[in-house]
């Protein structure tokens, strides 16, 4: 599949993924705080796609959540896109955006004059 096709279908499927979470997902909200899908990668062959996600309170075991959950996105996906191949869902944690807040935090509680 060409990149631009890629580029696209990767931003209808974060929509639908992201809405799916939402809805399928509030009892999470209260152990994780707020969940982000910060990027998704598609395999060029739609076998897989990874999905890579955060959340605020510091935690790895997001990911083993919502692989429990994964089946049930992928038919929600299945409804809403229609393309000859549903990818696997993989979920990656992504620590880039923690590190990024701890070097925030980090630089707000400097002392400079």
């Amino acid at each position: 599949m060409k990149e631009e096709r890629l580029k696209k279908l990767e931003s209808i499927i974060k929509r639908v993924i992201s809405n799916s979470i939402l809805e399928r997902l509030t009892n999470l909200e209260e152990v994780f705080w707020i969940i982000t899908i910060t990027s998704l990668k598609i395999s060029t062959d739609l076998s897989y796609i990874d999905v890579f996600v955060s959340c605020i309170k510091w935690d790895k075991s997001l990911t083993k959540s919502l692989a429990w959950e994964a089946y049930k996105i992928q038919k929600d996906m299945m409804k809403k896109i229609s393309i000859r191949k549903i990818p696997k869902i993989r979920f990656r944690y992504d620590e880039g955006w923690q590190i990024s807040w701890k070097i925030i935090k980090t630089i707000n509680n400097l002392d400079i004059k």
